[in-house]
């Protein structure tokens, strides 16, 4: 008898003798022979524990390699195409005019606050209704999207010149929320980004406050901060040095490599820019889904450490995309505006290197474990690092994987409630060959965290085990900075 093992499936083994179980995303394949009947669940929910079985020895080891495949998380949402809360008949006159193409819309980042859960849609291509919505953490799997923050302000259409209210958003990747129940969001201001790019509006920084739904700001961005290259993919915002109404946010410039500051008491942006943002020719090639495709991406998302107690001042940790690398800086010398380049480029660090073929998309820190969580997109995963621990690729192992349901792992959010949220979008197929909209495309899975790390190298440490740690060699800072001039 053969039997597809799926991600959820639960076996249970009764009359039969022989089994031949398949893996379709590993293509492995293993004959297995019962020698006593067996009433008890082959695969486990994630959630609940393996039962004893009495098995002969092929078949605990099979168990094992079963039990090892599964350690993947149940989807909380999923879609095979995103569709939208529509008012009235607005769904068949959108079909209709082509304002909605259900094939073009692609998911790619994310952010929770309390019970709603926000999903940016870019616009790659034309079709796409609203970039900025939400669904209901509690609600059903395949929910509707809901725009943000109404209909009236997020919808643009693909004729539009201008945007019709200071909330609406045009293009987004990656949200953010802050400790201040504030959502930002970076607006690159542009359509059909893959076809026929058109400048809609100019890109901005949108802050609402949650509670109310209102917009508190939209900074417009300089022309002379950007080059015809960028694109603002993420935004990381720090609150703890002087509260809420003195935040500095670090956005990313993929494209034209460079990190651009914001002020939000002054409001007042520059541009930081360094050899370290740029991409690593070697980690360029990637193979994800089938597809073949080179990318020379810059930095993507960044994260910010607790402040350091000599200091005061957190440090940004980032690595470009196309990187296997770790880096930090400290805030400090991103806050001021005109420090010299020469210290710039000196007070980058290299923290450690993840391993081959290690290049993420996204990253979050969980503050309570101090633990680093990445996208694996060569890997169809997750890897996590405990950042009380030396980074080496023994140190961030690949906690999460499975070839279809994490297909390019776009965006990971760690939630204020110590909860993990991983969104995986197909992006290679959508962007380079073609969707199965019959199938499953879109999933968002969720775990608390402590969960995810458990048994891992990245688990919390105990007091001892960080103050051991404490006594590893230090990375001799002197030496590296006198390779970058080599």
């Amino acid at each position: 008898m053969d039997i597809i093992i799926d991600n959820w499936t639960q076996l249970t083994l009764t009359q039969l003798t022989s089994v031949s179980v398949k893996f379709p995303s590993t293509k492995f394949e293993i004959v297995i022979t019962k020698t006593k009947p067996l009433n008890e669940p082959l695969i486990s929910n994630v959630n609940q524990k393996v039962p004893t079985m009495k098995l002969s020895i092929i078949c605990l080891f099979v168990f094992l390699m079963i039990q090892d495949s599964q350690c993947l998380l149940p989807p909380k949402f999923q879609w095979k195409t995103i569709d939208f809360a529509w008012e009235g008949n607005a769904r068949e006159a959108a079909l209709k005019s082509k304002a909605y193409i259900p094939e073009n819309n692609m998911p790619t980042g994310i952010a929770r606050w309390r019970d709603k859960l926000f999903i940016t849609i870019p616009r790659w291509k034309k079709g796409i209704p609203t970039s900025l919505n939400y669904v209901y953490v509690n609600g059903s799997q395949s929910q509707p999207l809901r725009p943000y923050p109404s209909w009236g302000e997020a919808f643009v259409s693909d004729a539009a010149c201008c945007v019709s209210a200071n909330s609406t958003v045009v293009s987004a990747f990656r949200p953010h929320v802050d400790r201040c129940d504030r959502l930002w969001v970076v607006d690159n201001g542009v359509a059909d980004m893959t076809r026929d790019l058109r400048q809609v509006t100019a890109p901005a920084i949108l802050v609402f406050d949650l509670k109310t739904d209102t917009l508190l700001r939209r900074y417009v961005i300089d022309d002379d901060l950007l080059r015809d290259s960028s694109v603002l993919t993420s935004i990381v915002v720090d609150t703890a040095c002087k509260g809420c109404n003195n935040a500095y946010a670090y956005i990313p410039d993929m494209g034209s490599n460079a990190i651009l500051v914001y002020n939000l008491a002054r409001d007042e942006a520059w541009r930081v820019e360094s050899h370290y943002f740029h991409f690593d020719p070697h980690a360029g090639v990637y193979k994800v889904g089938g597809v073949e495709f080179y990318w020379s991406d810059g930095v993507s998302s960044a994260v910010l450490s607790p402040s350091k107690k000599t200091s005061g001042f957190p440090d940004l940790y980032f690595h470009p995309t196309s990187s296997t690398k770790q880096f930090r800086m400290s805030t400090k010398l991103l806050r001021d505006k005109h420090v010299p380049q020469e210290d710039i480029f000196t007070g980058v660090e290299v923290v450690g290197e993840r391993g081959d073929k290690s290049q993420a998309t996204a990253c979050d820190l969980d503050p309570n474990t101090n633990v680093l969580f990445y996208t694996q997109l060569s890997k169809n995963g997750v890897s996590c690092w405990n950042m009380d621990k030396p980074l080496t690729e023994e140190n961030v192992p690949l906690i999460i994987s499975d070839c279809n349901v994490l297909e390019f792992p776009s965006d990971i959010k760690v939630d204020h409630d110590g909860n993990l949220w991983i969104i995986s979008n197909r992006q290679s197929r959508f962007l380079y060959e073609s969707m199965d909209f019959s199938q499953v495309n879109f999933r968002i899975l969720s775990a608390p965290v402590e969960a995810v790390i458990r048994d891992t190298p990245c688990e919390k440490l105990s007091r001892i085990e960080k103050a051991l740690s404490f006594m590893k060699p230090k990375t001799n800072k002197r030496k590296l900075n006198q390779n970058k001039t080599q």
